[in-house]
């Protein structure tokens, strides 16, 4: 029969023989998601790579995609739907922009904005 444990088990293990008083139920679950989360953030990488994006790239491209037709949204929704800073989106907005795969274009609801859109 194989050993199945892995490093989380033996992390529990110790916790248990050193602090027997501690329960460690809540560090065992918290450590498996962290791990788990670890694993799908390569395997995430590793699909966008193959399409010559990085994860924050698919990120963009995805809350614009899900804007519906005509795919596009102020650079204010962009930083709400990822959760980022003005300077990052404008940063990611520029990269995607030079590797064409969006464009910006002035809105005409407000002449001092601008919409992204997918190309």
């Amino acid at each position: 029969m194989s050993d199945n444990r892995d490093e989380v088990d033996g992390l529990v293990a110790a916790w248990r023989r050193e602090r027997p008083d501690l329960d460690v139920a809540p560090l065992e679950v918290l450590s498996r998601i962290t791990r788990l989360a670890r694993q799908l953030d390569i395997a995430r990488r590793a699909a966008f790579a193959k399409h010559g994006l990085e994860t924050w790239g698919f990120d963009v491209l995805a809350a614009l995609r899900r804007a519906g037709t005509p795919y596009q949204l102020t650079p204010g929704q962009l930083i709400h739907e990822n959760l980022v800073t003005s300077g990052t989106i404008t940063n990611r907005l520029d990269r995607l922009e030079s590797d064409g795969l969006l464009s910006r274009h002035p809105d005409p609801s407000d002449g001092r904005g601008t919409l992204v859109r997918i190309t």
